[in-house]
């Protein structure tokens, strides 16, 4: 069976089309975009149907798949029941999944009523450095995860919810019991495509004792710019360096990943490099949207459930930095609250300018 995609959105669209190049079992079949000149652009390189029309879409074409690639500021729970309606079998997002808690409870209530498989772009779980890290996990060579130190360069609701996706997965994706968190800048409230903390600081504890050192910020430690290191697509940009009972393992972006267990001389490690890693992943994580698909029990990695956990875990955060102490989870966090914690932070930028 030949499973057809639609694409929404042809921008970062065009470069989820550009993955099911060489997929024997994958093909796009239409393109979705409201602006004309972007539609066409598309169309010259895909040539397959367009269509400014969403819904139209969906009727004339039957897809089996659809990647819906737009800003987070149309949420994502637009795009489901329609969807659902049309016999569409996978719904592929972009991240963030949400910007507020009400966006994600609304996802989260569309994906129940409809059954509808839902997949988060989070392509770098689909990348070797984390195919190692599972394959480690598995055989038990870490054993017990003493902590995990993750830090990136870039606001909150961008490269954040790739992070802390990446930094889940040693943790066993498993939920934390507490988070302890502070805030700052709110000049990136102003973004509509963004409207989160500048910079986000927390500490989270798991079942077992498991810690989880996580740092979002424009100057995060660990992600300066190594000459002569990496691309030039932000030098170190994600971190993670796993501390275990039997071994540590790390990963830098544009750097190295490796890892080191007991009986090991040496530590292996490979170069990394975003520019060149980032369509690979991309191409691995499509075809196992096929293979979700072939086979329930083989459930895509970035799978809904998956992000949401990342998702309530950043939201748990903006909750303690706003109460400002530590907090027993799970926490219920408003939208209310959000506002109350982006009013605090915006006054605080203004009067310091």
């Amino acid at each position: 069976m030949v499973y057809r995609a639609g694409i929404v959105g042809a921008r970062r669209g065009l470069h989820h089309a550009r993955a099911y190049q060489g997929l024997e079992n994958m093909k796009v079949v239409a393109l979705c975009e409201k602006d004309e000149e972007r539609l066409a652009a598309g169309l010259k390189e895909l040539k397959v149907p367009g269509y400014k029309s969403y819904e139209e879409m969906l009727e004339k074409e039957r897809p089996d798949i659809v990647h819906a690639v737009t800003m987070p500021s149309i949420p994502r729970v637009t795009w489901v029941e329609p969807a659902a309606a049309n016999g569409v079998q996978v719904l592929v997002i972009e991240k963030p999944m949400a910007l507020l808690p009400s966006e994600a409870e609304a996802l989260e209530c569309a994906q129940r009523k409809t059954g509808l498989k839902i997949i988060v772009n989070h392509q770098r779980r689909y990348m070797p450095f984390a195919a190692k890290l599972l394959e480690l996990m598995a055989k038990n060579q870490l054993g017990q995860v003493h902590f995990v130190r993750a830090s990136t360069q870039g606001e909150v609701m961008d490269m954040a919810t790739h992070l802390m996706d990446v930094a889940l997965l040693p943790l066993g994706d498993t939920p934390p019991t507490h988070v302890w968190a502070a805030a700052q800048d709110g000049s990136t409230y102003a973004n509509p495509n963004l409207r989160c903390p500048g910079d986000l600081i927390a500490t989270y504890t798991f079942t077992g004792g498991s810690r989880l050192f996580f740092e979002s910020a424009r100057s995060a430690f660990g992600t300066a710019d190594y000459p002569g290191v990496g691309s030039a697509c932000f030098p170190y940009r994600c971190n993670i360096d796993v501390w275990a009972e039997e071994g540590r393992f790390w990963w830098r972006e544009n750097g190295q990943w490796g890892y080191q267990v007991d009986g090991m001389a040496y530590p292996f490690w490979e170069k990394t490099d975003f520019n060149l890693d980032d369509m690979p992943a991309q191409r691995a994580f499509t075809r196992a949207i096929a293979t979700w698909l072939d086979d329930p029990n083989r459930p895509h990695l970035c799978r809904f459930e998956i992000a949401k956990l990342g998702f309530d875990a950043i939201m748990a955060a903006y909750h303690s930095a706003l109460l400002g102490h530590r907090l027993t989870l799970p926490t219920s966090f408003t939208d209310a609250e959000w506002m109350q914690l982006r009013n605090k932070l915006t006054t605080a930028t203004e009067d310091r300018v």
